[in-house]
């Protein structure tokens, strides 16, 4: 992540803060693409830590807001200097779109050396918010993941369960044979 925040946040440009505030909220709370884009900023609560986000169908539900994130987004509206009802808007003070957006993630994918872009944002939170539930609790809620992306249906939110299985048995499996062999 590091090497995406040091391409996107050359300057301390306004332009460059909404970027990194944009990519940081789709790792960080599993944001899509167009809810960044239709994000209002009376819809964050710094204090509390929480965006209320409309999705698909303008279901409206409420998703963390890291520390991270809050501190792109503070610097972002320290800087920007339009104050409008959307938070993230163009050079020209309008709403972005989910174009504009799509062309930004396009450019950023080009200078990296792996796949890049707004759902694979979406893909990483999910199975590392089960990894880090794993990891706390023991145990992992697919139905708060399934209310945080938004999902109507478990089988939908299933898919990141099966990942993050597997990524959890990788990196804590014991090698049998190494086990047999004494390594």
């Amino acid at each position: 992540m590091q090497q995406i925040f040091a391409l996107i946040h050359k300057d301390d440009s306004w332009l460059s803060l909404r970027n990194c505030a944009i990519v940081s909220l789709m790792l960080d709370s599993g944001l899509r693409q167009n809810e960044a884009c239709l994000l209002k900023t009376c819809d964050v609560d710094m204090s509390r830590q929480i965006l209320k986000v409309f999705g698909k169908g303008e279901k409206e539900r409420f998703v963390p807001l890291g520390n991270m994130s809050r501190q792109f987004l503070q610097e972002y509206f320290a800087k920007c200097p339009y104050h409008k009802k959307y938070v993230f808007c163009s050079k020209d003070g309008l709403q972005i779109t989910r174009n504009a957006v799509k062309l930004f993630m396009n450019k950023l994918a080009a200078q990296l050396p792996f796949e890049f872009g707004s759902h694979r944002l979406r893909h990483n939170f999910a199975t590392n918010f089960l990894i880090d539930q794993y990891n706390e609790k023991g145990s992992m809620d697919i139905y708060a993941l399934l209310t945080i992306l938004g999902h109507e249906d478990v089988k939908t939110t299933e898919r990141y369960l099966h990942i993050a299985n597997q990524v959890i048995y990788s990196t804590s499996h014991i090698s049998h044979l190494d086990k047999i062999m004494g390594f």
